[in-house]
């Protein structure tokens, strides 16, 4: 099962339409076939990733059996949040 937070909505709201588009369409894909090519649904990080076309993902935290859908946005944006993800933590 997926969802998605308040500030998820918000952001794709702010998105291009052509990528709002793109997104719900992906939407389907990842509900019907997750291995589908066109999401590289993947674990980076703390993170889950999926596609928005070429430029933009969307990230999800995983919540028992089913993903909770946090951020959308442009892919230079993401990959400073998964950076930051991937850090190690320091004792």
């Amino acid at each position: 099962m997926h969802s998605a937070t308040p500030q998820f909505w918000n952001r794709l709201r702010e998105l291009p339409s052509e990528v709002q588009r793109v997104a719900e369409r992906n939407f389907g894909y990842l509900q019907d076939d997750p291995s589908h090519p066109s999401l590289r649904f993947r674990k980076v990080g703390q993170f889950w990733s999926a596609r928005v076309g070429l430029d933009h993902r969307a990230l999800a935290v995983a919540d028992g059996d089913g993903f909770i859908w946090v951020w959308v946005g442009a892919h230079d944006d993401y990959e400073r949040m998964i950076g930051s993800s991937r850090r190690p933590l320091q004792s």
